[in-house]
């Protein structure tokens, strides 16, 4: 029984061995006649040749590296889809040069040769995508794909799906498809090829969206293969006949050749200098290649329902591709359809992708004879399909999902590929990431504003009666905690916040919060130059907070300076806020009217009869009053003076938690919990406290406890306002 099973499971690893190797024997000459075709047709078994070592190399490194965590690998069609481009433009380029030599009668000699040029470039896609996927491996950067907007890469997928499905039309009859060409196309020779080419892809198409299943894509490309045999029996034509009408994929006058080492060749023969010209199309194909792996790596996750460690996938694909640059091969990483088959068939991807690898390797060293009989409809419709995938999937599929401004993002994109060509509808794309990232970063509401006085204010704990005229002056104060990088796309709405405000109820003070602010542009510091502006012919002072050092200093260097009754800068927002709290506080009439009614804000300080118990202590600035950690005891009440409550962080330095006035009760918490001292509480300028001891609390609740109750009422009032100030500002903050 278990030697049955393991020959069973033997069976179907070489059985989806061979499946694999004969579509990945198939993708490479399709991607080949993609690039090496139509001027540089002739040299397209050499091109064959190269791709199909290309494609062993990929199968055999993939299942080396990554064949253990179930991945299959595969020549890949994005950058295939650029080169192509590459290629097509310096063949067009050395057919001109050949052109103006023979009209000039000239002989040039010693010329490069441009199947060179061409697998030069391809060697230096594939070499330099392995540079940056090991590069992004190493310092762990797999997260950059997060950065570009899912609608612009979307743009560049649905692109290469435009140029993968023109080169199908162009594989099948040499003409490549644009608006000149089309009443060329329209003719029965062309109608003829490129029609059952493209229905060929259309079917696959919908095979692989209805039927949903890894073997559909062999499945397909094998009933295509015996309705062109039974075409074939059924009009009588022989081999040669089909070939004569362009219906394989070689020519009459073409034989297959196995694999040479045409990228050693190319570094003495090839046209560097045209290599070079083609940067553009070389750095595009480098770019959509880096993102299509990053999309292929995160695909695989869920199609083996497994997390994989993006940077260390990386760096596997990396060797594979500098490996295969080397000898000339295109860019290579994992393959979704293919790692599902593997991964449905429950086979070992490791030995599948060591057989796959077998069957283009054997091509490779036979010369690829058979090769030569594959029609050219099979072909050209595998690339029609690949690029209908990517066309449909963006175009169609995505049109309910994405919002209408990303979709038309999309579209956009795909139109400049299709009317301007790749490069354009690149530079179109970029300009379009640029713009959806300031539209949408634009939108986010940066600048937050808090309610001064009820709802958030300074942590110096004032008395109630303070507490109480700060909330009736809350519309004296503009508070806006803003956040992030300001830029122009953001700063308009922070202008019209402060505008309306102006408008409406200009405050006294407007505090801005830069302390989650992690950088400003030139525009940005315009905007703050015109607030400044707006806040001196209204009578506002403009109070800046928490600002770091770089911004602080952009801020200066574009004439955002302290001024006196106009800008000031202050460490933190505590300290911003109790700068304007004070300045209301003190206003003449603020301090006169106080002084003519002391109590208009009702009962504040201990109850009447407690005074006999206090006991009256002058505290000199520096002392501290409680440690933190020491053990609960007495409680106090400040008279006069300041106490801070302050806490040493862990790297060693002070920092102040609050700021205590006159009136206030300190100590009470720990009397009711029992727990330490949670803060150092010190004297900050010459100060009277009045002490109320443990002792005498023990003595009240025993002999006066009436007064003990009415002690114990007004600590819980306090301690219940502090609470409910804290809970209103949380609040105000989280929302």
């Amino acid at each position: 029984m278990v030697e049955q099973r393991r020959a069973t499971r033997w069976f179907a690893s070489v059985a989806a061995g061979l499946i694999i190797g004969a579509v990945e024997c198939v993708l490479a000459i399709a991607f080949a006649a993609l690039v090496f075709g139509g001027l540089l047709g002739a040299r397209l078994p050499d091109g064959i040749g190269l791709y199909l070592g290309a494609a062993a190399l990929t199968l055999a490194v993939m299942a080396w590296r990554s064949g253990s965590r179930g991945v299959v690998g595969s020549v890949q069609d994005a950058a295939a889809a650029v080169l192509g481009l590459v290629a097509s433009a310096a063949a067009a380029k050395a057919a001109d040069l050949d052109l103006i030599a023979r009209q000039s009668g000239l002989e040039v000699h010693g010329r490069p040769d441009i199947f060179l040029t061409v697998v030069a470039a391809t060697l230096v896609v594939t070499v330099l995508c392995g540079i940056l996927f090991l590069v992004i491996g190493r310092f762990r950067l797999g997260g950059l794909i997060r950065f570009v907007p899912y609608p612009v890469v979307g743009g560049f997928l649905a692109g290469t799906g435009w140029l993968l499905f023109k080169g199908g039309i162009y594989v099948s009859t040499g003409t490549i498809l644009h608006l000149r060409t089309v009443p060329a196309m329209i003719r029965e020779y062309q109608l003829v090829h490129w029609v059952p080419a493209l229905a060929f892809g259309v079917i696959l198409l919908i095979a692989v969206r209805v039927v949903k299943r890894p073997l559909v894509i062999p499945a397909v490309i094998a009933i295509g293969l015996v309705v062109f045999v039974v075409g074939m029996i059924a009009t009588g034509s022989s081999i040669e006949e089909v070939r004569d009408e362009g219906w394989l994929l070689f020519g009459p006058s073409e034989t297959a050749r196995p694999w040479k080492p045409w990228a050693f060749r190319a570094l003495g023969g090839a046209d560097w200098a045209s290599v070079l010209e083609s940067w553009a199309g070389i750095v595009t194909g480098v770019f959509v290649a880096t993102f299509a792996i990053l999309f292929n790596i995160s695909g695989t996750e869920l199609v083996l329902d497994r997390d994989l460690d993006t940077n260390q996938e990386m760096r596997d694909a990396g060797i594979l591709n500098i490996v295969s640059g080397a000898l000339g091969g295109i860019p290579g990483y994992h393959a979704l359809s293919l790692t599902a088959l593997a991964s449905r068939m429950s086979v070992d991807a490791r030995a599948v992708g060591l057989i796959a690898a077998l069957v283009p390797l054997a091509a490779v060293v036979v010369g690829a004879s058979v090769v030569a009989l594959i029609p050219r409809m099979i072909v050209g419709g595998v690339l029609v399909f690949l690029g209908l995938a990517f066309i449909v999937e963006w175009v169609w599929d995505k049109r309910r999902q994405l919002p209408r401004l990303e979709y038309g993002v999309v579209l956009v994109i795909l139109v400049g590929i299709i009317v301007w060509g790749f490069l354009p509808g690149v530079v179109i794309g970029l300009v379009l990431a640029v713009a959806l990232f300031a539209i949408s970063y634009g939108r986010i509401e940066l600048a937050r504003e808090v309610a001064f006085g009820e709802t958030y204010r300074s942590n110096v704990d004032r008395p109630a009666t303070e507490r109480a005229e700060l909330r009736t002056l809350s519309d004296r104060v503009q508070i806006l905690r803003i956040s992030g990088f300001v830029f122009f796309g953001s700063t308009n709405r922070l202008l019209e916040r402060i505008g309306h405000r102006v408008d409406d109820t200009p405050p006294r003070f407007l505090v801005i919060d830069l302390r989650r602010v992690t950088g400003v542009d030139s525009s940005a510091v315009v905007s703050f130059v015109k607030v400044l502006r707006l806040a001196a012919a209204s009578g506002i002072e403009v109070v800046f907070t928490g600002a770091s050092d770089p911004v602080r200093a952009q801020l200066a260097r574009g004439g955002v300076d302290e001024t006196e009754e106009l800008a000031s800068f202050e460490p933190d927002l505590d300290r911003g806020l109790q700068r304007c709290e004070d300045a209301l506080l003190s206003a003449p009439g603020r301090v006169e009217a106080r002084r003519e009614h002391p109590t208009a804000a009702g009962h504040d300080g201990p109850p009447p009869g407690l005074a006999a118990h206090l006991e009256r202590v002058s505290l000199p600035e520096g002392t501290v009053l409680l440690h933190q950690d020491d053990p609960p005891g007495d409680v106090y009440v400040l008279e006069s003076g300041r106490l801070d409550v302050e806490t040493v962080t862990p790297d060693g330095t002070r920092q102040r938690l609050q700021t205590l006035r006159p009136g206030v009760v300190v100590g009470e918490i720990t009397l009711y919990t029992g727990i330490p001292r949670t803060a150092d509480v010190v004297v900050g300028a010459p100060s009277v406290v009045l002490r109320l001891s443990r002792g005498s609390i023990e003595r009240l609740e025993t002999e006066e406890p009436e007064l003990a109750a009415a002690l114990h009422r007004w600590l819980a009032e306090t301690m219940a306002l502090r609470l409910a100030d804290r809970m209103r500002a949380l609040d105000s903050l989280l929302d």
